[in-house]
């Protein structure tokens, strides 16, 4: 394996370490906004509704991006391993 292909394969990990992780990101962001602006609206001051509330919108949109993040990685792997054995 050459130093050319050691440096692109890494790039691509962190790449894809981003964009496998961006969903779940997103959403927990979003969320914790949302949740935020109807406490301030309401005037609930308890963190553990905005915890709660974020880890299960995270946890469904793990599970709906499970597959897609699986066949992505496996792509990766089959990346590497192509370059490892040429």
């Amino acid at each position: 394996m050459e130093y050319e292909d050691v440096v692109r394969l890494t790039s691509e990990a962190l790449t894809l370490c981003v964009i496998v992780s961006l969903p779940a990101v997103l959403v927990s962001a979003v969320v914790g906004l949302l949740v935020s602006f109807f406490q301030a609206i309401t005037s609930l001051q308890d963190s553990s509704i905005s915890q709660g509330i974020k880890l299960l919108a995270v946890a469904v949109v793990v599970m709906i991006s499970a597959p897609w993040a699986g066949v992505t990685l496996l792509r990766y792997y089959e990346n590497i391993m192509s370059a490892v054995f040429r």
